[in-house]
Parts: C-alpha cells; sequence; structure tokens
C-alpha cells in the first residue's frame, strides 16, 4: 500500500485538528449537509471514546464497530470511517500500520424497504387535519411524498420558486438533491391543487421560507416530520417514518405499470441497484397475487365434465 510520508506537523496533529481540516475537504468536494453531519458526529463519538484513536487506528476502529450489532448503524459507521481513514492516508495524516478497515467488509442487512397497502395509504391521508396550517402543510408533504418519491431531506429544502404549476413539475436543485444531482419531478392534479392552497395561506413575509416549514416560518428539519408522520401512522395502527412514504410511492409507481428507468430517474438513483430492490419487491408482489388467484386450480376443479384419466396396467401392474 502506497502512503503519503508523515510530516512532523501532521505526525503531532491531533483529532480536534484534523476533523475540521476534513470536513472542510468534504464539503469543498460537494457532500450534503446531513452527510457532513454524519461524519463529524461519527468522528467525535470515535474520538470521545479512544482519545489514542490516531496512534492506534486499526485497534481502536475494530473495537469501535465492534460495539454495533445492528448491521445497519454497523454499516454507517464503517462507511464514514472508511471515507475519513482513506483521506488521512492520502494527506499524510496517518499514523497506523495498515488501513484500520483492511480486509473487513459490510455486513448483510435485511430488506428496510416499508410496504403499505393502498388501503393504508388513504387511511394515512385522511388524518392531518387540513383547517390548521400544520395539518394542511402536513397532508400536502405527504401527498407530495406518495406523488413522487422525493426524499424527506429533499422535500424539506424545496423553496416557492422551485415550484412550477404552469408546468406541472417541481425542481430538486443540485445543492438539494442527495446525489448532487438536479432533477425535475412530475406532479399530479391534486399535490398541485394542495402546495397552491399551503402558498396561498402563508403570510405575505414568507417568500424566503421553505415550502414546508414551521408555523413560523422557520425551516423543518427531519426529524420533526419523521416523528409527524410517525404519530400519523400511529392512529392508522401503522408502524412507519417519513421515508416509508418514498419506499410507498416507488412500489405504488410500479405496480401501477412506470418502467424501471423512469423510476430511477424520479427517484434519483445513481444507480439501477436500489431501483432493483422495489422491483424485486413488486415481483413477489405478482408471484403472490399470482398463487392467490389460482385461476387455472380453479378452472381445472371446476371443470363439470372433467374425468379422471383411466388407470393403466402394465404386466399386471396397475399405474
Amino acid at each position: 500500500m502506497n502512503t503519503v510520508p508523515i510530516c512532523k506537523e501532521h505526525r503531532e496533529a491531533q483529532p480536534e485538528d484534523i476533523i475540521p481540516a476534513f470536513l472542510i475537504f468534504k464539503k469543498a468536494g460537494g457532500s450534503a449537509p446531513d452527510t457532513l453531519k454524519g461524519y463529524r458526529k461519527t468522528l467525535n463519538l470515535f474520538f470521545s471514546r479512544y482519545p489514542d484513536g490516531l496512534d492506534k487506528p486499526r485497534e481502536r476502529t475494530l473495537e469501535f464497530l465492534g460495539q454495533y450489532e445492528n448491521a445497519y448503524t454497523y454499516n454507517q459507521k464503517f462507511a464514514y470511517l472508511k471515507v475519513f481513514w482513506d483521506w488521512t492516508l492520502s494527506e499524510g495524516y496517518f499514523r497506523g500500520g495498515i488501513h484500520p478497515l483492511h480486509g473487513l467488509k459490510k455486513r448483510k442487512t435485511q430488506g428496510r424497504i416499508v410496504q403499505l397497502e393502498e388501503k393504508d395509504v388513504a387511511a394515512l391521508l385522511r388524518t392531518p387535519n387540513q383547517k390548521t396550517y400544520c395539518g394542511l402543510r402536513d397532508y400536502a408533504l405527504m401527498l407530495l411524498s406518495l406523488d413522487c418519491g422525493i426524499r424527506p431531506g429533499e422535500a424539506l429544502q424545496l423553496l416557492p420558486d422551485d415550484f412550477h404549476p404552469e408546468k406541472e413539475e417541481l425542481a430538486v436543485r443540485a445543492e438539494v438533491a442527495k446525489t448532487r444531482t438536479p432533477r425535475t419531478l412530475p406532479l399530479s392534479g391534486p399535490t398541485l391543487e394542495v402546495i397552491q392552497r399551503i402558498l396561498k395561506v402563508r403570510p405575505w413575509d414568507w417568500r424566503e421560507a421553505p415550502i414546508f416549514c414551521t408555523e413560523t416560518g422557520e425551516p423543518w428539519n427531519v426529524t420533526s416530520w419523521s416523528r409527524r408522520v410517525k404519530a400519523y401512522g400511529k392512529k392508522c395502527g401503522l408502524d412507519i417514518t417519513a421515508y416509508a412514504l418514498r419506499h410507498t410511492a416507488a412500489l405504488l409507481m410500479l405496480r401501477h405499470g412506470m418502467d424501471a428507468f423512469s423510476l430511477q430517474r424520479i427517484m434519483g438513483h445513481s444507480t439501477m441497484d436500489m431501483t432493483r430492490h422495489y422491483i424485486n419487491l413488486t415481483s413477489e408482489d405478482t408471484r403472490r397475487a399470482h398463487g392467490q388467484a389460482g385461476v387455472v386450480l380453479a378452472l381445472v376443479e371446476e371443470e363439470p365434465d372433467r374425468k379422471k384419466p383411466k388407470k393403466k396396467r402394465l404386466r399386471g401392474i396397475e399405474i
């Protein structure tokens, strides 16, 4: 493995020096605010537990990851630390021998895609009280999420100028998109109508506020929105989060005939890998529905003139 020589200044650098430099590098590379927050949180946690993590990177990294049994959490920490250690190697900060994650891989996870039936979705949409600002906003945000599968973090950063009712679409700006790739999302009539309603009831001085903001015109975060979705779901007997609406949108679009490539563009997937997860689930739906329908079995069993085949005999043996 080729490494950059460690200068004296880098050898003496401490986590409080290296972490800000790393975050500046990632920000310059276009990392999203939520991604930067994830890096900061993980690295601060790692070095708070292991102040000697720079001097014993592999040993401490293995100890740190060994504390996480949940595969999803483990993989998240793994990803953040891998990028960080890769950067320390390239910048000459690394003080260890082999890469701290050498020989390790991410763990296999069970599918986290939440599937809702259409009757459950309809019940969920009836829950918000549209006579209040918050209820109308929540209903509009739910409908938007189900209409185009937009990520919660993207939806909460949309500005009024991103909404184009005359074209029946909205724009997800590059700085808002998780993949840093802009995309345009088509909207259905009911979604267009409710977004126009929410914009009309806003005070005139909220011109710079996001479309989906708090009742005081301040930006809203994903955690707060997800709590509200969870509360609405509880009233309907559903255990869901805001991201479940995105999963549901993808599955419903496929079930109603959308092709895989169109789904990939609308969902903003950088590759087909995630899209395939949704396709596999709808394939399972098809097989299950086919089995439940049992058309051929019903036809065969109900055929009135169907006669049992005569048994044949072969050298005295009945077959």
